[in-house]
């Protein structure tokens, strides 16, 4: 419960800082910067955000602790990863950003560091990126269906953690 307050905190505060005009590095700094202040409790909180140019196809990615996002381009899946601590813990809070080209047709899938961590496999981003390989369909709220049930086959059908599946797919 108390895990949940603090995301939900953490993603209201991002919301309003980039909704006032801040710019994502500075509205994740302003929000660490909050947490860090308001810290007693010792939650901390992964941040995954994406922030895509409509005109451009140039997605940032903005990791602070969280697991790796996969990219389907084709029959190709490459992972954005970057290690780093979650957000709260320290007040100099290094914030990992990753620029990506898209196109049309491809499909980007963020999970949470449940799915990766259950996966009990020698290389989870290996099997996430084969899994997320073989899904059929072009709909975006299926495609994540579809892995999150090939996910809990590799867990007998636990859920031990939060395990979320979000997919966005890219059109012209």
């Amino acid at each position: 419960y108390a895990a949940c307050k603090e995301s939900e905190m953490v993603i209201d505060l991002i919301e309003k800082f980039m909704e006032a005009g801040f710019h994502p590095d500075t509205a994740l700094r302003m929000m660490n910067s909050a947490m860090v202040t308001h810290g007693e409790n010792n939650l901390f909180s992964t941040v995954d955000l994406m922030c895509m140019d409509l005109d451009s196809g140039v997605a940032d990615f903005y990791k602070i602790g969280a697991a790796a996002t996969f990219i389907r381009h084709g029959g190709e899946v490459r992972a954005v990863d970057c290690s780093g601590m979650p957000a709260g813990v320290f007040a100099d809070l290094r914030i990992a950003k990753v620029s990506e080209q898209l196109e049309s047709g491809d499909f980007i899938v963020m999970v949470t560091d449940g799915v990766l961590e259950h996966l009990h496999v020698p290389d989870a981003k290996e099997t996430m990126a084969d899994i997320i390989k073989n899904v059929s369909t072009n709909n975006p709220a299926r495609f994540s269906k579809d892995i999150l049930e090939q996910i809990l086959l590799f867990t007998g059908g636990q859920v031990r953690d939060d395990m979320t599946v979000l997919t966005a797919g890219i059109w012209e």
